[in-house]
């Protein structure tokens, strides 16, 4: 069981995992600016969501820091892991976009 980080970097790519791993994505959000990163559906027979955390940069107040989930690969298949940038109570476009294709193994 591994653990395999993603980032930004990702967007728009596809990656593989095996059954059982962990997956980690680090997105930069500065929650101040009321702009959150959300998890789109996705089919969770293939990728569950496990957590939902938001890690300071630390230095000044008011500051950005990452927004990480971290999913666990649970069956074999493939699925798309669809984010959105956007405020909660803003209708819209979204901010920022960041989408990867799964295949789990």
């Amino acid at each position: 069981m591994a653990e395999r980080v993603i980032t930004q970097g990702f967007n728009g790519g596809a990656i593989s995992v095996k059954k059982g791993d962990t997956l980690k994505l680090e997105l930069p959000e500065n929650p101040t600016t009321g702009y959150r990163w959300a998890v789109g559906p996705q089919d969770t027979k293939v990728l569950a969501l496990t957590g939902d955390e938001y890690e300071g940069a630390g230095g000044a107040v008011g500051g950005g820091g990452l927004r990480i989930f971290r999913f666990s690969a649970k069956g074999s298949g493939r699925t798309s892991l669809q984010c959105r940038l956007s405020r909660s109570w803003q209708a819209g476009p979204a901010r920022g976009l960041f989408s990867v294709h799964i295949d789990v193994k």
